[in-house]
């Protein structure tokens, strides 16, 4: 039997009213659908019985690579899409294949388009490295997990063009859905940083992406002050590198929402200083000189921003520049 190009792999638990959508877009796009059932309770097995997808049925562990792991192993491609239930998958068949044969490297970057309401922050693209080859792949991590290829020199993937695939991610449309994924988050980072605190010896890399998982996961359960801590420890344990970038642009952005512009003005020159790119530290600057009632200075920054890219590679809209833009206006002209 021949190798199949791609595998899609998902983990799944209590999936059944979204996981349809999901698998009816993957059809036609790779070869096999691989779902580990990490213990549903809801009729998603029964579904996933009616489809032709190579169905793991299991537990959960509290430990989000060792799920993704035991899909991975049953997968047979050459390469693996790893998909969740909340995502749906677009693209064009004919091209991804073609790309998939040229491509040399370990790793190819799929951008996903995280939908979310106005009042959630509003639609936010990030790029992950969804679409690996299986020689050798790893996850690692209990939450936040990433895939590695320990085996295989490490290369800069190459970004897949938007046209060819991208994921369009629903799971935290809502403010209330970011709380329950933030909460279950923090729980899993939290027991992930105290194995890792009691681990001799101590890697203090590990520790800081730990925290910044953590840190992470409580501003989406709305906890500030842990995840302020949490930042600050990232912040204490590295002085440079992308670990501190992000920990002190998520600080910068959670201080701006306390109203402590002061505090924030200063994170953002840091930020700014370590290399981050200048027009998204333009616009935290500009955020941060409007609450202290600079509205000119917050304009002649905002004159520089043409696009909102953070430390971690998300891609914002501008429509709150163009917000922030209109009310510094506003509060300059009342001020002269």
């Amino acid at each position: 039997m021949s190798t199949p190009l791609l595998s899609a792999c998902l983990i799944v638990r209590d999936e059944a009213h979204r996981l349809e959508v999901c698998l009816d877009a993957l059809d036609g796009l790779v070869d096999e659908i691989v779902v580990h059932d990490t213990g549903s309770t809801d009729g998603t097995v029964d579904l996933l019985h009616r489809r032709d997808v190579a169905l793991v049925e299991g537990g959960w562990s509290d430990d989000f690579a060792a799920a993704r792991n035991t899909a991975l192993e049953r997968a047979r491609g050459e390469w693996v899409l790893s998909v969740d239930a909340d995502e749906v998958v677009q693209g064009d068949a004919i091209a991804l294949r073609a790309l998939l044969g040229r491509q040399p490297g370990p790793a190819l970057l799929v951008s996903i388009v995280n939908v979310a309401t106005a009042e959630a922050g509003g639609d936010v693209t990030s790029v992950s490295p969804r679409l690996f080859r299986r020689h050798d792949a790893v996850w690692r991590g209990r939450v936040h997990e990433r895939v590695e290829h320990p085996g295989t020199a490490a290369a800069a993937p190459v970004a897949v063009p938007e046209e060819v695939l991208r994921l369009q991610h629903e799971g935290y449309a809502t403010t209330e859905a970011l709380a329950v994924k933030g909460r279950r988050n923090a729980r899993l980072a939290e027991r992930a940083l105290e194995e890792l605190l009691t681990t001799v010896p101590r890697d203090d890399a590990a520790v800081a992406r730990a925290c910044l998982a953590l840190g992470r996961a409580c501003v989406g359960a709305g906890d500030r002050q842990r995840a302020v801590d949490a930042f600050e420890a990232v912040r204490e344990l590295t002085s440079a590198g992308p670990e501190w970038q992000q920990a002190t642009d998520v600080l910068t952005r959670v201080l701006l929402g306390a109203g402590e512009a002061a505090v924030a003005l200063a994170l953002a020159e840091q930020l700014l200083a370590s290399g981050a790119e200048r027009a998204y530290c333009d616009w935290l600057r500009a955020q941060a000189l409007a609450q202290l009632g600079d509205a000119s200075g917050a304009l002649d920054l905002l004159a520089r921003v043409d696009r909102l890219v953070d430390p971690a590679g998300q891609r914002y809209g501008l429509e709150k520049v163009a917000a922030l833009r209109v009310l510094c206006e506003g509060l300059a002209r009342a001020s002269r």
